[in-house]
């Protein structure tokens, strides 16, 4: 099944935001970090079904290269809403916060 994904502005703040991190660490990481996230909601479209639900419907798919960052995300009919792009380490209150806000 091909789903249309969509990316929720603060997802898209999410991945800016990290983009900006890895920059100041690494001239040209950050970059790296972005086209990483964009070939990753590229397959989304594909394989959205093949992760599993963590909670509240959400889904994770990895980033690869960057494998403590996850898209986080749900299904709807067939459509794939981002949610967030986090850190593994981050509290769970704020993607909670995001599933609250679309229902």
């Amino acid at each position: 099944m091909s789903f249309v994904v969509k990316k929720l502005r603060p997802a898209e703040e999410d991945a800016l935001e990290a983009a900006i991190w890895y920059e100041g660490r690494q001239v040209g990481l950050g970059d790296d970090f972005l086209n990483e996230v964009d070939r990753a909601v590229q397959a989304l479209a594909d394989d959205g079904l093949h992760h599993r639900i963590r909670s509240a419907d959400v889904r994770r798919k990895p980033i690869h290269r960057f494998k403590f960052y996850g898209i986080y995300y749900v299904i709807r009919e067939n459509e794939i809403w981002i949610l967030a792009i986090f850190h593994g380490r981050r509290h769970p209150r704020a993607l909670q916060e995001r599933v609250r806000q679309i229902g």
